[in-house]
This record gives C-alpha cells, sequence and structure tokens, in this order.
C-alpha cells in the first residue's frame, strides 16, 4: 500500500526500502541528506532502455513498469514495481546505460540517489553494500524461475503464473470479492511475454475453472489456491 508520508520524511522512508535494511541510523541521515525528490505524472518515461544513467531510484509512492524490447521489437515487461522498491541501480555498477524501460503508471514520488553519493555509501557502510548485493540475487533467482514457468508452461499456466506473482507481489486492490488486478490483455500479456489472443484464450479457461473474473482491464482472482494448482498441473 501506498504511504503519503513516505515523501515528506525520506530518512523514515528510506529504512523501509531493502536497500537500507538493518543500516545505522547515521547511513540514514547521510542518505536522507543528498537524495532528491521527483514527482511523475502517470505515462511518463522515467528513462529508457539505452540511455545514460547517474541515478538510482527509491520508489515512495505509486506503481512503476520495467520493460525491455526484445529482437523481434516486442515489449516485454520486466517488472511491476511500487513502495518501497528501489531501481535503476544497475547503470551505476558498471554498466553505461540503463538496461531497461521505466514507466510511471500511476501518479509517483520518488527518490533519487545519485551515482557518487550512491558508491560512497556502498563503501562507507557494508551492510548497505550487502543489502544490494542479496536483492540483485533474490531479482536474478525470479528471473531464473519466471524463465523455467515461460517456457515450459502452457499459456494458463504462464498466466496464472502471472497473476499469482502480482497477488504476491501486493500489485492487487483487495476486496471482499477478491484481489483485484487492473491490467488489460496487452499488459499481462507483456509480462507473460505472449500475445494478447493468447492471453485472453487463457483467461477465459481460467475463469470456466472458477479461479478468476474477468472484466474489460481487470482480472479479480477469487480463488489464489486454485491458481496454483493450475500452474502447478494438478487441476
Amino acid at each position: 500500500m501506498n504511504d503519503p508520508t513516505r515523501a515528506s520524511d525520506p530518512t523514515a522512508f528510506l529504512a523501509t526500502v531493502p536497500l537500507f535494511h538493518g543500516a545505522p541510523a547515521r547511513a540514514l541521515e547521510v542518505a536522507a541528506s543528498v537524495v532528491r525528490s521527483r514527482r511523475f505524472e502517470p505515462d511518463t518515461v522515467l528513462f529508457r532502455e539505452g540511455d545514460t544513467g547517474d541515478a538510482l531510484y527509491l520508489l515512495a509512492e505509486g506503481l512503476v513498469k520495467l520493460s525491455k524490447v526484445d529482437l523481434g521489437g516486442h515489449e516485454k515487461t520486466l517488472a511491476l514495481l511500487q513502495p518501497p522498491e528501489f531501481f535503476g541501480e544497475m547503470a551505476l555498477l558498471g554498466h553505461a546505460t540503463r538496461s531497461a524501460t521505466a514507466v510511471a503508471l500511476s501518479h509517483v514520488s520518488t527518490f533519487l540517489l545519485y551515482r557518487d553519493d550512491f558508491q560512497r555509501l556502498l563503501t562507507a557502510y557494508p551492510t548497505v553494500s550487502l543489502n544490494l548485493t542479496t536483492t540483485l540475487a533474490n531479482r536474478l533467482r525470479g528471473m531464473d524461475d519466471e524463465a523455467q514457468v515461460l517456457s515450459y508452461k502452457d499459456a494458463p499456466g504462464r498466466v496464472a503464473y502471472v497473476l499469482l506473482r502480482l497477488y504476491r507481489s501486493g500489485v492487487v486492490e483487495l476486496d471482499a470479492g477478491g484481489a483485484l488486478v487492473r491490467l488489460t490483455h496487452q499488459d499481462l500479456a507483456n509480462l507473460a511475454g505472449t500475445s494478447r489472443e493468447t492471453v485472453t484464450r487463457a483467461l477465459k479457461a481460467l475463469e470456466a475453472e472458477g479461479v478468476i473474473v474477468t472484466r474489460p482491464k481487470e482480472v479479480t482472482i477469487v480463488d489464489a489456491e486454485g491458481l496454483e494448482e493450475v500452474l502447478h498441473g494438478v487441476r
């Protein structure tokens, strides 16, 4: 859930960011003194794949999409990020350019940590450096898991995986009817690495199983355990 106080209290917000978990109070104070606040309107491109990168983004409010374009010219959504995620670090770790495109999907508030300050924090506070390494390792492990699922599962299984990933990461709206995912079929196709038509057929199959309900630009997960069963081929 977004918390509007995050954008107005950098030190308290930074304490929630995985990069600073367990870091000493002085590290938070130093970081809070050098970050710069930036806000973005919906559909604004924060940076594009191939741009030169000079700052790390700390997401305080809103939803951000990271994506790449494959060799065939198709967009693949890598992640949907929400607070207190951080992103854009790869361009500061020896890579000259951005490895993906970042787009605001809502009103977004961020704090920018620029290259020199980022490097000083990594050097001065081993906890921050370890947190960065741990986060990158977890992301790599997640990419490996996703590659296996999207390579070997059928279309309903792939879409079930994507919906469960959104559900577990909290990119949903919870209500009495279930967990609401406000994404179009094309958005889900970009996440699943397939076509919109394939996603539409898969969603109809999942709806017939009684695990989701679909409406235009919305999918409601009504049975997360049932989605797990579809994913693992036991349903």
